[in-house]
């Protein structure tokens, strides 16, 4: 009987709904800005941070941009969860630097 009690509050815990501390970091400054992080729900959609970073930062063509966390590209349109991300997440945001070279 404890042990299904364990277990059933072990798979709530799994399923809780749990806060990312957000900051992203772009060639035109950090969102939300130097000294703070924005709190969003790990089910939030990457780009809609994405959005509002572009938004305050006044940035009006991110078509050819990726975003790295930690030197790894993004899925932008997974939400924090899907793209494993908790915690604190710094988001690098640019244009995909090209490779190659004479």
């Amino acid at each position: 009987m404890e042990q299904a009690a364990l277990e059933d509050s072990a798979k709530a815990e799994s399923h809780k709904e749990h806060d990312v501390a957000v900051a992203v970091i772009t060639p035109s400054g950090v969102y939300p800005d130097d000294d703070d992080y924005r709190r969003v729900k790990e089910t939030t959609v990457i780009a809609k941070i994405l959005e509002e970073a572009a938004k305050k930062l006044k940035i009006t063509n991110t078509s050819d941009w990726v975003a790295r966390v930690h030197d790894r590209e993004i899925n932008v349109n997974h939400t924090f969860r899907e793209d494993h991300l908790s915690g604190i997440v710094e988001i690098e945001w640019h244009k995909h630097a090209g490779g190659g070279g004479a």
